[in-house]
Formats: structure tokens, C-alpha cells, sequence
């Protein structure tokens, strides 16, 4: 044992990465699939706990039979602590824990962590982790409580607490599960607590763990600010990233309100039918739950086909690096945005606020761009294979809705082929993973003569 264990830690970083996270996913499987995790009402497969499983920590929320008619107490709180381990990440907290207890952390267990969490440096590494385990829990213990003042009337003491509790964890982490039954947050729509809290923890969970440390850094001076002269100081003092992901996140929930409102306002089925209040809420709710979250209180297979399309742009680009959720990532697909105006105006190196971005990370950026982009086309084509039936914005839909970990759907997760469910169970785990950690660990990379460089070619183009 102790042999394998040394020979595991031999192993390269993205093969651990990819071996943890699904070890995880089959002892969640079958967990789920033990009857003291079930409902006596349940009917659902070992296939049913596999897929189940691998959206949980892939924190993703498509599933095939509802969390609520299909797992009691226990199997709800074994779903919970899979979307901790998926969204938090399994290494994150074990090497927490370990830290925790005085163990000093090696420099090649040190990387990993820095390739989970995304982070460009190691300083302080150790506070980092434990500050991103003890806030989260604070953010979604918040958050909970919020939800209590709702839950705790409606559903009354025990269950209006844990239910609470699991909404909580669910949207912090992006995950996108509830355990309220079929139609989710629906009955909700009007709800100012769940329209509020259930955003507001999505975006925490979702812009990532060193955004909020570097905003936290310069709380004081934002604080302290008495006019927008002082702010717009202040906020130039932020990282690089952080200011580019802020930028980001921002245009782009304002960019799907502004869509979603000139789509659905006069839609029977969606906004029409609300008043200006709850229509503001839904809007806001839905703009927001496209960075990878998963929740809805409108029945998207009610939207216009234009609506749907639309939104597969927002969930593709996802969150941000370094956080709960998941897609291509705004700082990704903003470099690759970058480059491109770079090139149309000519410009020989790509700027951001005055500072010139190395070529090896916009290189980066449009690999993982164009790798997500061929995933998802080729996920799609096969399930048009096996439910050539469906209409193709759905089936788009769901395959970006799985690539990006995002868990909405128009309905269809449940319906979709035994083939086609298989193909979805795929994408959510390589949609969590990361295109790159996946070729990585099966390719692993020989770094030895990368520069390689022989006599000039050319070859046209356009």
C-alpha cells in the first residue's frame, strides 16, 4: 500500500488531478446508490446515482430523476458533501485539512494546488487555502440564514433549516441542485430572498477565490472613499485579473438582462405574465445564474428559440479561474476577444490597461477556447446521432449546459437516450476537469526541445 501510495505521488499533476475527481465520483455513485441514501419511492438505476454523481462534483445540476423524489435525508447530505469536494475542490480541502494539522506541504503538492486553484504565484499559498475554506464556509453559513426567513415559514423548522442549508451550499458552489422537487426554484419567482441571496452567492462562488483576497485587501480604501475620483484611485490599485474579471462578470450580466429582457418581455410563458417587480427579479436571476450556476424560476423550454441560442454564448464563456464555476472563463475568452482587436487594428502585442500581456498566456487562452469549442461540436453531433428527434437549439443547449457545468436544461436531461445521457456524463466531467488537465494527463507533454525552430514558411490564409 505504502508503494502505491509513493508511486501515486510519482505520478504528473494532471493525472492526479483527473484520478482524484473521479475516484470521488464512483464512491459518490455508490453511496447514492445504497438503500439507506434512497426513498423508498425511488426508482432509479445505478446509472441514474453515476450521472447524478458526476454532476454533483462536477458541479454542474443536470440530472435524471429529481434529488427530491429520489434520495432521503442521508442521500441529500452525501450530495452535499460531493458538490463541497466538486466545487471547492477535492484537493483544496484535503491539503487544508492537512495543513491544518502541522503537515508541511511538498513543492510538487504545493503545484498542484496552484493548478487547481488557478493561482500565477505560491506566496502565502498556505493562508490562501485556509482563508478560501474558512470564508466559504462564512459566505454560505450566511446564506443559509438568509434563506431561513423563508424556508423556515414555509416548509416549517427542520426542513425549512437543512433546506436552507442546501440551497446554500448548492448556489455558492454553482452546483445548481435543489431539493424543493421537479420545478425547481419556479414557485419562487417572485421571492425578493431567493431573486437576492441565490445571485449574490452565485457570483461570490463564481468569480473567483483570489478576486475577492484582492478586493478584501483594498476594502479600507473603497470604504474610505468620498468621491468617484477616490474609488476609480482605489480600484486601479486592484490586479490586473482582478479588474478584468470584475469588468467582465459585469458587462456580461448586464449584456444577457438587457437580451433576456428585449426577448421574453412580452412572452406569455415567461416574463409576460409578471408584474414589473417580479419581472425585474427573474431577469436579474436568470442574467446571473448563466455563470455556471444552474438554477432557474422560469421554465426555460417556454423561452424563444432566439433566447435559448443566445444564452449558449453566456454559459459557454462561464465564471471566472480560481473559483466555483466553470465554462471557458471570462478572463479566457477575454484574452482571445483581446487578440482579436489586436489583430483587426494591427497592433503587434496585446494590451490591457496600459500593460502588454505575455504571448504565452494568449496562446493558452485560444487553445482552450478552440479545444472547448471542437468538445463541444463533436458532443453535439454525436447526440444528434442517437436523438436525431430533438430539435438542435435544445440539443445545443444542453451539450453547452454540460461543457460549461452550467446544469440548465429545457426539460431534457431526463428524456434524452441512455447514449446521449452517457455523452452529457462525459462533457460534465471534462467541462470540470478542463480540456487542458485532460490532454495533459493523457498526453504528458515531453518539455524537452519546445523550441524547437526551423527555416521560415509561409502558407495563405483567408
Amino acid at each position: 500500500m505504502i508503494n502505491k501510495i509513493r508511486h501515486f505521488s510519482n505520478w504528473p499533476i494532471p493525472i492526479k488531478i483527473v484520478f482524484s475527481f473521479a475516484i470521488v465520483i464512483v464512491l459518490g455513485s455508490l453511496f447514492l446508490a445504497l438503500p439507506i441514501s434512497q426513498l423508498e419511492s425511488s426508482e432509479a438505476t445505478y446509472f441514474d446515482h453515476l450521472f447524478g454523481a458526476i454532476s454533483m462534483v462536477a458541479v454542474t445540476g443536470l440530472a435524471t430523476v429529481p434529488i427530491a423524489e429520489t434520495y432521503n435525508i442521508f442521500g441529500q447530505i452525501i450530495t452535499l458533501i460531493l458538490i463541497k469536494l466538486g466545487g471547492l475542490g477535492l484537493i483544496t480541502i484535503v491539503s487544508a485539512i492537512v495543513m491544518q494539522f502541522g503537515r508541511q506541504v511538498s513543492m510538487r503538492e504545493e503545484i498542484t494546488l496552484q493548478q487547481a486553484l488557478n493561482r500565477s504565484d505560491m506566496k502565502g499559498f498556505r493562508h490562501f487555502l485556509l482563508n478560501v475554506v474558512k470564508y466559504t464556509t462564512l459566505f454560505e453559513a450566511l446564506g443559509a440564514l438568509l434563506f431561513m426567513f423563508k424556508f423556515v415559514p414555509h416548509f416549517g423548522w427542520g426542513a425549512g433549516i437543512f433546506n436552507s442549508i442546501f440551497l446554500s451550499i448548492s448556489s455558492f458552489n454553482n452546483a445548481g441542485f435543489d431539493n424543493l422537487g421537479t420545478v425547481s426554484l419556479q414557485n419562487f419567482v417572485s421571492s425578493p430572498i431567493i431573486n437576492i441571496v441565490v445571485p449574490l452567492l452565485i457570483i461570490l462562488g463564481g468569480i473567483g477565490f483570489s478576486v475577492w483576497f484582492d478586493v478584501a485587501k483594498h476594502f479600507k480604501q473603497f470604504s474610505a472613499s468620498r468621491s468617484w475620483v477616490d474609488f476609480k484611485g482605489t480600484y486601479r490599485r486592484l490586479k490586473l485579473h482582478t479588474r478584468l474579471v470584475i469588468k467582465w462578470s459585469l458587462g456580461l450580466i448586464l449584456s444577457a438582462g438587457v437580451i433576456f429582457t428585449l426577448a421574453e418581455w412580452t412572452n406569455p410563458q415567461t416574463l409576460g405574465s409578471l408584474d414589473f417587480s417580479g419581472k425585474v427579479q427573474a431577469i436579474f436571476f436568470q442574467a446571473v445564474t448563466l455563470r455556471t450556476a444552474g438554477f432557474s424560476t422560469l421554465n426555460f423550454s417556454e423561452f424563444h428559440i432566439f433566447t435559448l441560442i443566445t444564452f449558449t454564448v453566456f454559459m459557454f464563456i462561464g465564471g471566472s479561474p480560481g473559483g466555483t464555476a466553470g465554462g471557458a472563463k471570462t478572463s479566457t475568452v477575454a484574452l482571445v476577444v483581446k487578440l482579436m482587436i489586436a489583430e483587426v487594428r494591427g497592433l503587434t502585442n496585446v494590451n490591457y490597461k496600459k500593460r502588454t500581456l505575455e504571448m504565452d498566456i494568449i496562446k493558452r487562452a485560444l487553445v482552450i477556447v478552440v479545444m472547448f469549442i471542437l468538445l463541444n461540436f463533436f458532443a453535439l453531433a454525436l447526440i444528434t446521432i442517437f436523438d436525431e428527434q430533438i430539435p438542435m437549439q435544445y440539443l445545443l443547449f444542453e451539450t453547452v449546459s454540460a461543457f460549461g457545468t452550467v446544469g440548465l436544461s429545457a426539460d431534457l436531461t431526463a428524456s434524452l437516450s441512455r447514449q446521449s445521457q452517457v455523452v452529457i456524463m462525459f462533457c460534465m466531467f471534462i467541462g470540470r476537469i478542463g480540456p487542458i488537465t485532460i490532454f495533459t494527463a493523457l498526453g504528458n507533454r515531453n518539455r524537452r526541445n519546445k523550441d524547437i525552430r526551423y527555416a521560415t514558411g509561409n502558407i495563405l490564409i483567408g
